[in-house]
């Protein structure tokens, strides 16, 4: 877990303290009319908090290019970059250290990459898209 999940963590248990404190304090006040209110606020904000970490890639296949590049993101994981055709460069990414070993050696040679789905929350940590799931060397 790095810092972001953490700091998300400790945010949604704020806003989730907040909605509990909101919903005692309308008992003790005989408010019962803003507890609903207040429980579908507390969902947005924790919605809201979740969005960015929400993914949703279906487009499973694979490209041929070569490997232009192989970098790692801000977060950990690693980007590599294929060229698929004289103007195109298409960015995919890799959380798994054998395979960027394979993209690292073979820089400059075509090869065909497979990836997958990806749907659901992932941490900073993880890929926004599908990862690689295999390489391919073709000569």
């Amino acid at each position: 877990m790095n810092w972001i999940d953490v700091i998300l963590c400790v945010v949604i248990g704020i806003i989730i303290l907040g909605v509990m404190g909101l919903t005692i304090e309308a008992f003790h006040e005989n408010e019962p009319g803003m507890i609903p209110g207040v429980f579908i606020t507390g969902i947005i904000l924790i919605g809201l908090c979740l969005v960015p970490f929400l993914t949703i890639d279906k487009a499973a296949g694979a490209t041929i290019g070569t490997i232009t590049a192989v970098d790692r993101n801000f977060f950990g994981t690693t980007a590599v970059y294929i060229k698929t055709s004289e103007t195109e460069q298409e960015e995919y990414c890799i959380e798994n250290n054998e395979i960027k070993k394979v993209a690292m050696d073979n820089i400059g040679k075509k090869v065909k990459v497979k990836y997958g789905t990806r749907v659901g929350l992932y941490s900073t940590g993880a890929c926004s898209q599908a990862p690689i799931k295999e390489i391919e060397i073709i000569e």
